[in-house]
């Protein structure tokens, strides 16, 4: 599991499929920049993830959604990776 376990209850199912999103790219891009030694990804992967985070609990979903957008266009850069999310499902 990543940092934030605690999800509102009335949070709507938009953002529940956000932040679901947001934890699924989140994985796979921290992992890849482990597992490739790449620190500066790494440190824009938790910024995104982090800022993305706050902004949920700000009741900003179209910020969040905007960082959700760079973490899938950068995986889709790692598309032959282990554990590749695939293409965002809207």
């Amino acid at each position: 599991m990543t940092k934030n376990d605690d999800i509102p209850a009335d949070e709507s199912p938009e953002v529940q499929t956000l932040r679901a999103d947001l934890e699924k790219y989140f994985a796979f891009l921290r992992d890849f920049s482990t597992e490739t030694r790449d620190p500066v990804l790494s440190r824009m992967t938790g910024y995104a993830y982090g800022y993305a985070m706050a902004k949920l609990e700000d009741d900003d979903p179209a910020a969040a959604a905007r960082q959700l957008a760079w973490m899938v266009n950068r995986s889709s850069q790692h598309q032959d990776a282990p554990g590749y999310p695939g293409a965002r499902q809207s």
